[in-house]
């Protein structure tokens, strides 16, 4: 299925919604952590519990899903091809780290697992699904892709090594983008 650039205009603008607005947003060119250089922009988005499931819970998601989705960490990305070659999106080539430990990213068969134990309806489902990034994507020139990746656990902060590989043929050479002490913010019932 390909996805259409209004598509992930829309579901960047709506992920966008959830940020909160801070005091010094005014001096910040984007509304969170961001590398940015001739070939791409990557912006991350972490969120507190609250604006996670004031998202959700405005798309009729019922108190049970709404428990789970607090207790992980949410962060929105944002990524824009600024090149004029192919940037190939794959979560596959990232590396996430908690004090140089690796860390996985909550998957589709976990989420799968607890949506099966609360019987959470397909159209809830689908609407959680389509607010994930893509796990494979090809970014043409000039194109945005945007979504959430979801970490579980009592993270604090975290660290994250994103690679792309680029070229239409996966031969153009690499980008490598680093974050360093990215935080998860924990809401008021979670300090």
């Amino acid at each position: 299925m390909r996805i259409t650039r209004q598509y992930l205009i829309t579901l960047t603008v709506l992920c966008s919604l959830l940020i909160a607005v801070r005091a010094d947003a005014i001096e910040q060119p984007y509304p969170g952590p961001f590398v940015e250089n001739d070939d791409l922009l990557m912006v991350l988005m972490p969120h507190t519990p609250e604006q996670i499931t004031a998202f959700y819970e405005a798309r009729g998601f019922p108190k049970a899903a709404l428990d789970r989705l607090r207790k992980v960490c949410f962060v929105t990305v944002h990524i824009e091809n600024k090149s004029q070659r192919v940037i190939w999106l794959e979560t596959a080539n990232w590396d996430l780290a908690v004090d140089g430990e690796r860390i996985q990213r909550v998957n589709k068969q976990q989420w799968s697992s607890w949506w099966d134990d609360i019987k959470l309806p397909s159209a809830n489902r689908s609407t959680f699904r389509w607010t994930q990034l893509p796990a494979v994507r090809d970014l043409q020139p000039d194109e945005p892709v945007g979504g959430n990746i979801i970490l579980g656990g009592e993270l604090k902060q975290f660290d994250l090594q994103a690679r792309f590989l680029t070229g239409q043929d996966k031969r153009g050479g690499m980008l490598d983008i680093q974050f360093r002490d990215i935080k998860c913010p924990k809401g008021e019932a979670n300090p």
